[in-house]
Parts: structure tokens; C-alpha cells; sequence
């Protein structure tokens, strides 16, 4: 079997502003449930930390499809 010579962050490197933006998301939600009590913060927290699981999961076995590393 061949090996390609790719770069680590070869197809990951396109999704890093999403997930930055998601876990800013994440810390402003927790920011503003301390400040203001509201349970509906956590409820969108719930809602992006969900959205970054199944992003980074994507992730993960697209790099695996695409060869980067194995299982």
C-alpha cells in the first residue's frame, strides 16, 4: 500500500473557523447564563455543543475516507 504524503490538517483546516466560532458560542452562553439566569442559554448550549460533536465526528471519518489515518 502506498502512502500519500498529506498534510495533517489537510482537510480539517477548512473547518477551524466553524468550530472556533462554535466553542466562542459555547463560552458566551455561559457567560450570560451566569450574568442573567436565563435557562434558555443553556439550552443553546446544548444546541452548539451538539452541532461541534457532529462536526468533529464528520471530520474524523472523512480524514479516515480520504486516507489520513486509519482506525
Amino acid at each position: 500500500m502506498k502512502m500519500m504524503n498529506k498534510k495533517w490538517d489537510g482537510f480539517r483546516d477548512q473547518y477551524q473557523g466553524i468550530i472556533k466560532n462554535l466553542i466562542n458560542n459555547i463560552d458566551i452562553c455561559d457567560e450570560r447564563f451566569v450574568k442573567e439566569g436565563e435557562d434558555g442559554h443553556m439550552v443553546a448550549k446544548k444546541k452548539y455543543i451538539k452541532e461541534l460533536e457532529e462536526l468533529k465526528t464528520f471530520i474524523k471519518k472523512k480524514e479516515v475516507e480520504l486516507g489520513y489515518y486509519s482506525l
